[in-house]
């Protein structure tokens, strides 16, 4: 591997949850929204990976990674179809970092993405989650400051655990494991309370220093939400999936309410913030 390739690495986010969940030597990885390309440069030189292609718009930021790919498309997944056209059912991962929140018709397009997978395809979608105390803090005080980070300028679409696993099953995939990423500054016994909880507090009282007590929110909820608790403190979700039942044949989503509304009935998904689905914290530095 050339210079250039692991200066990117060394200087690029480490994704390392993503990262960890495949598995040395895997085959047919694509990465869309591949940044510079660091993620599959890091799963070549650290694991053996090969066969390992990228979806990215700037062109400007891939010059390192360019050569050790196997393929590397500049374009808009939700405008131009070549990868569908080329690779119908070719890989076997298929890894999605930051990607579904900046996606203009996410049900749609990850519909299409669905049938770049091959039968034993595994899908990891990573993604800002929209019930983190900090965004919820803002949103209680009145506010929503588009900028960097989870408030990045760019991000259309916002999900909570729930509405993450209905898009994964409107988009033909099968959960196999939902992930939360937590900072490794939250106390365990706050992820795991005694007795019910029905006052939750943004901030949490671990982290209210420095906060205006003018400012502190609470919200008292009618039934015990101690299940939810962990999704208070991740800053993001993970999905991990495989190819299951499509619904309905990929159709255009954005302005389709009705048919959007009509799957949901259909679905009749049971989870929320008293029943949240099965998820697994992942405590540490998952930069």
């Amino acid at each position: 591997m050339h210079p250039a390739a692991h200066k990117a690495i060394a200087e690029s986010t480490f994704r390392r949850n993503v990262y960890n969940m495949v598995p040395k030597g895997a085959a047919r990885v694509l990465d869309i929204g591949c940044g510079n390309g660091a993620l599959l440069l890091r799963l070549k030189r650290d694991k053996g990976c090969r066969e390992l292609y990228g979806v990215e718009m700037n062109q400007g930021v891939t010059r390192a990674a360019a050569p050790e790919l196997d393929g590397l498309w500049h374009l808009d997944i939700e405008r131009d179809d070549t990868v569908f056209r080329e690779k119908q059912g070719f890989f076997d991962y298929i890894l999605m970092h930051d990607v579904v929140e900046h996606l203009y018709d996410p049900w749609y397009t990850l519909q299409k993405i669905r049938s770049l997978g091959s039968e034993n395809c595994v899908y990891i979608i990573a993604t800002p989650n929209l019930h983190h105390w900090r965004l919820q803090h803002e949103i209680m005080s009145g506010k929503f400051p588009y900028g960097h980070g989870l408030w990045h300028s760019g991000h259309l679409r916002w999900y909570t655990p729930a509405s993450l696993l209905e898009l994964i099953v409107i988009a033909g995939l099968r959960l196999d494991g939902m992930f939360l990423e937590i900072p490794d500054d939250v106390p365990q016994e706050s992820l795991k309370p005694a007795g019910e909880v029905r006052r939750v507090e943004f901030p949490p009282r671990e982290f209210q220093a420095g906060f205006d007590p003018e400012r502190v929110y609470a919200v008292e909820y009618p039934k015990s939400v101690a299940a939810y608790m962990p999704v208070f403190y991740a800053h993001k979700m993970i999905a991990y999936c495989g190819k299951g039942h499509l619904l309905m044949e990929p159709v255009p989503m954005t302005y389709n309410c009705t048919t959007l509304d009509t799957l949901r009935k259909v679905l009749e998904l049971p989870f929320d913030v008293y029943s949240p689905p099965p998820m697994h914290p992942l405590v540490g530095n998952w930069c």
